[in-house]
């Protein structure tokens, strides 16, 4: 937003310098004008009729309010932090992007055997970090033990190995791979190898003789 401002700003100050130079230099023409314009902006809308005036009023009122709270709304909004302080830095203030923090953790869990991709989001919040993280894992893991593994994992980047804290606990969004399935195919015949397999096979004859 301050760069919308700044915008903004810049844009009525060129605007008004050389209105207010022309105003103060030729005041009776420069009114003279503006009197003309709007005596004739009034007789064109008197011109309408009354319900097109009303339609159009409430249209450009609508515009300029919408605009005008946006405007309000993104000003007053704080701007998301690009880097969080490190509390456990003694001697001085050091500052840690966001985005190292992010992929500290991506790298971090990724580590850990049966995770196969992991995103991370991270965020400050009054009193720490916000940490959420999507997490696919091979199919068949034990999903309580990951799980803790990963929160745990992500805890000690945080609060151990970056000095910062966490505002909650961790996050995680787990997902895994579903198992291959076998063709249609090569299941028929798996089935049919099974079943002649377990069929009995018949024994050799004995001639017994009269």
């Amino acid at each position: 937003m301050n760069a919308v401002n700044r915008m903004f700003v810049v844009f009525l100050l060129l605007a008004a310098i050389p209105l207010c130079t022309v105003l103060l230099v030729m005041p009776e023409p420069v009114l003279g004008v503006a009197g003309g314009q709007l005596t004739a902006l009034i007789g064109f809308v008197g011109g309408l009729q009354p319900y097109v005036r009303a339609g159009l009023g409430i249209l450009f009122a609508l515009i300029l309010d919408v605009i005008f709270v946006l405007l309000i709304v993104l000003e007053v909004r704080r701007p998301t932090p690009k880097a969080i302080r490190v509390e456990q830095a003694a001697g001085g203030e050091v500052q840690i992007s966001v985005a190292s923090i992010a992929d500290r953790l991506k790298y971090e869990v990724d580590q850990i055997s049966g995770i196969l991709r992991t995103k991370s989001k991270v965020s400050a919040k009054r009193g720490g970090v916000v940490v959420v993280l999507d997490v696919e894992t091979a199919a068949g893991v034990d999903v309580p033990e990951k799980a803790a593994r990963i929160v745990e994992t992500a805890r000690q980047v945080v609060e151990e190995k970056m000095g910062l804290k966490l505002a909650r606990p961790p996050k995680v969004n787990l997902r895994a791979v579903r198992y291959p399935t076998a063709p249609k195919g090569r299941l028929s015949a798996s089935r049919e190898g099974w079943s002649e397999k377990a069929r009995p096979q018949a024994g050799p004859e004995v001639d017994q003789g009269d």
